[in-house]
């Protein structure tokens, strides 16, 4: 045993504080010469450029401008402990992306009961279900209830026109 430990020798603290360093990606070409040897050349290191960037607690959206292609990136972050992750990144997202959208996104493949200012229905066939949009003006206070009562009933003679292919039996 004594001998094991004088060939092995005593251990310096500055090797044991020393961590040893993770390997660096590094893109290039390399080129492989007919006597076996290796020829490397690391490309330029090209500068990220984001244009627009907003940012909001841990989240971010920006453009990305290159020579080549340009896209947009969104980064979606939130602490694990949050009650609803799910609700809490697509108000990061709603946040972020507000003045950006040219138009509503489509909704799923479905069909339109009625469109009228303020109030649009579809029903959704596959999946027995139907959706109504409502927009209601907030200028007066008073009015809301009154605005709110007029699209409900608009839905509900939308609901009586079409009954017979809403309660169709499913097959």
């Amino acid at each position: 045993m004594e001998d094991i430990n004088r060939q092995t020798g005593p251990v310096e603290a500055q090797d044991v504080a020393t961590k040893p360093q993770k390997p660096r990606k590094v893109r290039g070409w390399m080129t492989l010469h007919s006597d076996d040897s290796l020829e490397f050349r690391p490309s330029a290191e090209g500068t990220a450029t984001k244009v627009g960037e907003k940012k909001r607690g841990n989240s971010s959206f920006y453009r990305t401008a290159g020579e080549k292609e340009s896209s947009v990136v969104a980064h979606l972050r939130v602490d694990a402990s949050c009650e609803d992750p799910v609700a809490q990144m697509y108000e990061d997202l709603a946040a972020l992306t507000k003045g950006q959208t040219q138009k509503e996104p489509p909704l799923p493949r479905s069909r339109k009961l009625m469109e009228r200012p303020g109030v649009q229905v579809w029903h959704r066939q596959k999946e027995h279900k139907v959706v109504v949009v409502m927009e209601i003006s907030t200028d007066t206070v008073q009015e809301l209830s009154g605005q709110l009562f007029n699209l409900t009933s608009e839905v509900n003679k939308c609901f009586a026109i079409n009954r017979t292919s809403l309660l169709r039996p499913r097959k």
